[in-house]
């Protein structure tokens, strides 16, 4: 396979940041992301404060419910976004591998509330759910890290050759 050509890629680069800057999408969605991590942070604390008998699972419960709430909003607003930027609400080729995470994220989230409906009295069986689905979410967050950093490191070099093209033009 042939490598693609250095300035179609910086071109693709520049016009999906321009795309990426005239969204709505690319301020509000980023408010759940928030919400949803600082409701994550909250309902771990819930948990350990759960399991050490300082709370009842119902706190603990709610914490998940406005987690999950936020999750929601978020991918909704995610799908906007990435509808405005790529064309695709879901599984755009530059995002299929953190759309195919939020899917597994939001799958255990459901399985979750499925244990909470269809089976309450089996406590270990929710918290095994819960844990689990917290655990895919927090690869979900690294990964998503990870890619911002190395977004970053990338559009400040797309800038930094465009800037050089500029001066030698």
């Amino acid at each position: 396979m042939a490598a693609e050509d250095p300035l179609l890629v910086e071109a693709r680069t520049l016009a999906v940041r321009a795309k990426r800057s005239k969204s709505v999408w690319t301020v509000v969605h980023p408010l759940f992301a928030i919400g949803q991590l600082f409701a994550f942070f909250v309902s771990v604390a819930m948990l350990v404060a759960y399991f050490r008998g300082a709370v009842d699972f119902h706190a603990v419960h709610i914490s998940v419910l406005v987690k999950i709430g936020l999750m929601v909003g978020a991918v909704v607003t995610g799908a906007l976004w990435e509808h405005d930027v790529f064309g695709y609400y879901w599984f755009a080729p530059d995002f299929l591998f953190e759309d195919v995470m939020t899917l597994v994220v939001f799958v255990f989230q459901l399985s979750y509330l499925a244990m909470v409906l269809f089976h309450p009295g089996d406590m270990q069986a929710i918290l095994m759910m819960l844990i689990g689905a917290y655990i895919v979410y927090a690869g979900n967050v690294a990964q998503y890290i990870h890619r911002t950093q190395n977004d970053k490191k990338k559009a400040q070099a797309a800038q930094a050759r465009a800037d050089a093209l500029g001066r030698a033009a």
